[in-house]
């Protein structure tokens, strides 16, 4: 599932010889030396290098911190054992790049699935709010349909035939439809949810199945599909963009309407929470209150052609001072005794 959500979040960029170029990095986090934590990290390792070599993926390089384990007192703390895959490989285009956030053009919504496996909530950002964890996780059923999955969309990707590309992931496609919509200041979603197998709703939106949602326009959607159809790649239209800024889903004749800038506050809230810790309530209530009445805009000016000077920078400033600088670590960060 790492490996799998670190590709879903790359595939939206055009990489030379497609999956083929990527390179991992993995960073593993265990508390080691605590009864059946080895073996389980072994079984994990093996796990992640199994599904790398049947992707035909190298992992040259990453970390490990293995003393995940904290006292206090007599009372002993163990982190979760995690991995956290990190995904890397030459582009060959990087204006080709697939925007995450919808386009208000006329258009269809695809969900993507990588999976090939049944909708399930084990290990779910909704499991965790609920206090549980699940037996049953998602995972990837078969390796090389995830190859060809992955390489089909990078054809469709390098083709320009992709308007907006999104994984699914942490939140499920809830979140991952929301996260489309949360950029925009108008427009919304209409979507219907009746295409998956499944009837259950929660399954649906909440479910964490490595997937991906792909906006095409309508002019180029006969050329995807037909990508999609001749590399077996499993897919269904899921609905398109509206005029309502609402998220508007649709299952067995009932609709639900979510509305995108209440549900855009409660996705930023913690964002929040953490600035007053940094920033003080009243700076972090001002941003709070102002992000989303601030829209982001870059301007470029015409003469800028990357140098310093068409920045309109002092050169004489650019120039090594010669101040010396120090690195201050607090005790307890990983590294603090190698420095």
């Amino acid at each position: 599932m790492a490996i799998a959500e670190a590709l879903t979040n790359i595939v939206g960029t055009p990489l030379k010889d497609g999956l083929k170029a990527v390179s991992l990095s993995a960073n593993w986090m265990w508390p080691c030396r605590n009864e059946g934590e080895d073996a389980a990290l072994y079984r994990a390792v093996e796990a992640c290098s199994d599904f790398a070599c049947a992707l035909g993926i190298n992992i040259p390089t990453g970390k490990d911190s293995l003393s995940m384990t904290q006292k206090y007192g007599d009372k002993k703390v163990l982190a979760p054992g995690t991995v956290i895959i990190s995904a890397a490989g030459e582009v060959t285009d990087v204006k080709k790049t697939v925007s995450p956030v919808i386009s208000p053009v006329k258009s269809t919504l695809f969900y993507v699935d990588f999976s090939g496996d049944t909708l399930k909530l084990g290990g779910s950002a909704l499991s965790q709010t609920m206090g549980r964890l699940g037996a049953d996780a998602p995972t990837v059923t078969d390796a090389e349909y995830f190859k060809t999955a992955f390489n089909a969309i990078q054809l469709l990707v390098s083709t320009g035939k992709i308007t907006a590309a999104h994984d699914v992931s942490a939140g499920g496609l809830v979140t991952t439809l929301l996260e489309m919509t949360f950029a925009n200041t108008r427009g919304g979603l209409d979507i219907s949810v009746d295409g998956f197998n499944e009837n259950d709703l929660v399954k649906i939106l909440f479910a964490e199945n490595p997937a991906l949602v792909i906006q095409v326009a309508n002019e180029n959607v006969e050329d995807a599909t037909a990508v999609l159809n001749t590399t077996g790649v499993k897919y269904h239209a899921i609905g398109s963009p509206a005029a309502n800024h609402t998220l508007a889903v649709t299952h067995k004749g009932k609709t639900i309407n979510l509305d995108i800038d209440a549900l855009r506050d409660v996705w930023m809230r913690p964002s929040y929470l953490l600035d007053c810790k940094q920033s003080g309530d009243k700076c972090a209530r001002a941003r709070f209150e102002n992000y989303s009445k601030q829209p982001l805009q870059l301007a470029i000016p015409s003469t800028f052609d990357g140098s310093l000077a068409s920045r309109g920078l002092d050169l004489n400033r650019v120039k090594p001072t010669g101040i010396r600088a120090a690195i201050i670590r607090e005790k307890g960060v990983n590294g603090d005794r190698e420095m």
